[in-house]
């Protein structure tokens, strides 16, 4: 539901990045996870964008990990959908083109309506209380009647497709959407939104957690595909009307 790149000299507690950046020792799961998330936030902020080389002793004094961490967590990044292993150029940030990016709008919409689907027919009452919580939160949040705060607005919409998806008890989906979720789409971003596309995105959280609530497993996905393809239309705008048409999609779900 968004700089100048000079290269750190200190890690991010303010000490000297460690002499342990060069070491060769096999990584801790958790050293690997800060780097990863490291990457990710640089990713996002734009520090690193579309076809930079990523230079491992930058994130090591970033994340303040060894370069061994770092060269595990751009395998694992790989594999997100974040960045490119080249051979002899090392790791570079995935450009996405706005073509790229509608098509991952495209997959979302099929993927998260499916998740939606299944928490319909799977969550628990605690679960559903939940997201009506979160439903809640995030119209309230839309209509603020002082500076709407569009970074509260963006962490509810995401905790609640992550309850949805939660919901679903799906692991291999989940595992799934890691790559297409948690692509660094730095277009989707809440400033886009207008006043009235942002109580539209309410509207459709208070349907799709209503489908929820009701164990209608059709609705649930035909709301969550209308949402994301609704949003797919406030980023990209005519782009995304003029777009290839997915097959599998919801024909009506591009209506704003």
């Amino acid at each position: 539901m968004p700089v100048a790149k000079t290269p750190p000299e200190l890690a991010t507690d303010g000490t000297p990045a460690p002499a342990a950046g060069l070491s060769a020792e096999p990584a801790s799961a958790s050293s690997v996870d800060v780097a990863c998330e490291a990457i990710r936030e640089s990713i996002r902020s734009g520090r690193f964008a579309g076809g930079d080389r990523i230079r491992e002793v930058e994130v090591c004094a970033l994340a303040n990990v060894s370069r061994t961490s770092v060269r595990q967590a751009l395998t694992l990044l790989a594999a997100e959908g974040f960045v490119e292993l080249r051979p002899n150029r090392g790791a570079l940030v995935i450009d996405w083109t706005d073509e790229n990016l509608l098509e991952i709008f495209d997959l979302r919409a099929m993927l998260e309506g499916y998740g939606a689907s299944l928490a319909a027919q799977r969550a628990s009452p605690a679960e559903i209380k939940a997201m009506r919580a979160e439903a809640d939160t995030f119209l309230a949040l839309t209509r603020s009647p002082t500076k709407l705060d569009l970074r509260l607005i963006a962490e509810s919409n995401n905790r609640l497709h992550r309850l949805i998806l939660g919901a679903g008890k799906n692991q291999r989906l989940a595992s799934m959407l890691v790559a297409v979720v948690h692509i660094p789409l730095v277009k989707q971003t809440f400033g886009k939104y207008t006043q009235v596309a942002l109580a539209r995105s309410a509207a459709q959280h208070q349907d799709l957690v209503a489908a929820i609530e009701a164990g209608d497993a059709v609705w649930a996905e035909a709301a969550m595909r209308a949402h994301i393809h609704a949003a797919k239309k406030v980023i990209f705008g005519a782009a995304a009307a003029t777009s290839r048409p997915n097959p599998n999609s919801n024909p009506q779900g591009g209506a704003p």
